[in-house]
């Protein structure tokens, strides 16, 4: 296929992609895949993720209708996708230089970007916001358009616990919200065939829906004693009937409707299951399987180490779609100056040995930070929190108040999300916490994390 046959090239918004058939959107992904490939690989920047989620942010913009139906991303380096289809596409070389694209969602650039997003977790609660916000300025008469609103998270960013915050208010809300669960951490499970879509039709049905209800309560009244019985035993029959129909126990306990596993990669599986997800009007999660580095052989087939290597990519380290041959100076380089990170992950190494109290905390930033080392040499000492800086400053409360001595590893930026812990928690009672912020100045391609 030569690019002046790409589809891509005649998609200028949204919604040039609303008159394709689902063999033609599959085509226009595999187009932004490449594109991205060719872009990010020739200039540096956020790499695996975008590969990962082409099919979803073509499939999510065929069937809605941006800016009135609202598209979340979470985290933003996973957008660039978006970023393409929404009338970016010939303006990517320009992410990470001066005046060009943000790394990230940025409200400032596209009315397509809802949200401002360089960090993670947040997309679920901006969007029951958004939501309830509609519905409210609708009765009140204000001029706001009501407009369905899809949340997208993943590539980790489910495991900061404002996200299940979330969760548990539009479930008590019954905000009717979709959340498209991108889960790239696994293979594609085998219950994406006709089974798996048959429960997912029985459990976004709304007749479907409202009969499993119907014969919840209906066998409470059978006559001859029998309905009482059913009262006795109520709630171990009610939760087998839930497990039948919902698979996503998890999700149906905090009253949201389950679908998955889809295949991230089929764009008309994806159109199917979120179609019936905004007919749904209550909060659905469709989780769907993908492959972070999907199309680019050394990040697909490289298990979690290729992932992990291609997460971001470095100015030309791609050259026809393949990994650039690296050429061998004719002169042996000298030694580097280190870095922080590696200086400060050989501290944590030596302390840890040096004093058996001594522990590593990160949140979500192993590499970064530097504690991949001690993860590799004494892994008991090394503890991820996950997206969770938080939780990762209360952790490091707790052991130190049983006479651990804690050291928390957590980028400047990320850090903001844990101020009310430092002062609370840590500095109101004088808990001896060591906090190593790296990262702590103006980092001009990453874009703006704070304002003054």
């Amino acid at each position: 296929m030569t690019d002046s046959k790409r589809l891509l090239d005649s998609v200028n918004g949204p919604r040039d992609l609303h008159g394709l058939d689902d063999v033609q959107l599959q085509q226009v992904a595999q187009e932004v895949r490449e594109h991205i490939i060719d872009t990010v690989g020739e200039i540096g920047g956020h790499f695996g993720a975008n590969l990962g989620t082409c099919e979803i942010a073509v499939a999510l913009h065929s069937l809605l209708d941006s800016p009135t139906d609202k598209v979340l991303w979470d985290v933003g380096h996973q957008a660039y996708p978006h970023k393409i289809l929404t009338g970016r596409r010939d303006q990517l070389s320009t992410i990470r230089s001066y005046g060009g694209l943000a790394p990230f969602c940025s409200i400032e650039e596209s009315e397509h970007d809802v949200m401002g997003a360089g960090h993670a977790s947040t997309s679920i609660g901006y969007g029951v916001g958004i939501k309830e916000g509609m519905k409210r300025a609708t009765a009140e008469g204000l001029p706001v358009k009501d407009g369905r609103v899809v949340a997208v998270i993943g590539d980790g960013a489910m495991t900061g616990g404002v996200a299940f915050e979330a969760i548990h208010q539009a479930g008590g809300l019954g905000t009717p919200l979709v959340v498209v669960l991108n889960d790239n951490g696994m293979s594609i499970s085998p219950n994406v065939g006709a089974l798996s879509r048959y429960f997912n039709r029985v459990r976004l049905n709304p007749k479907l829906w409202h009969a499993r209800e119907g014969l919840e309560g209906g066998l409470s009244k059978l006559p001859a004693g029998i309905g009482a019985r059913f009262e006795r035993f109520g709630p171990h029959l009610k939760e087998s009937l839930k497990a039948f129909w919902a698979p996503g126990l998890w999700w149906e306990e905090l009253d949201w409707a389950y679908v998955g596993v889809v295949d991230g990669h089929d764009v008309a599986a994806l159109r199917e299951a979120v179609r019936e997800a905004l007919e749904a009007d209550r909060p659905v999660v469709v989780h769907c399987a993908t492959v972070k580095g999907k199309g680019f052989a050394p990040a697909e087939d490289g298990g979690l180490e290729g992932m992990e290597q291609w997460h971001a990519a470095k100015p030309n380290s791609i050259v026809d779609r393949a990994p650039a041959v690296k050429t061998k100076p004719k002169v042996p380089a000298a030694p580097g100056i280190p870095t922080y990170t590696e200086v400060f992950g050989r501290a944590m190494v030596d302390e840890c040995r040096r004093d058996k109290r001594v522990v590593g905390i990160t949140a979500a930033m192993n590499s970064g930070t530097g504690l991949n080392i001690l993860q590799e040499e004494m892994p008991e000492r090394y503890f991820d929190i996950g997206i969770a800086e938080q939780q990762a400053l209360l952790f490091a409360a707790g052991l130190a108040l049983e006479g651990i001595k804690p050291v928390a590893a957590i980028y400047s930026t990320f850090l903001q999300r844990g101020f009310d812990q430092i002062i609370h928690d840590l500095a109101l009672q004088e808990l001896p916490v060591v906090l190593a912020m790296d990262r702590a100045g103006l980092v001009g391609d990453d874009g703006p994390q704070f304002r003054i």
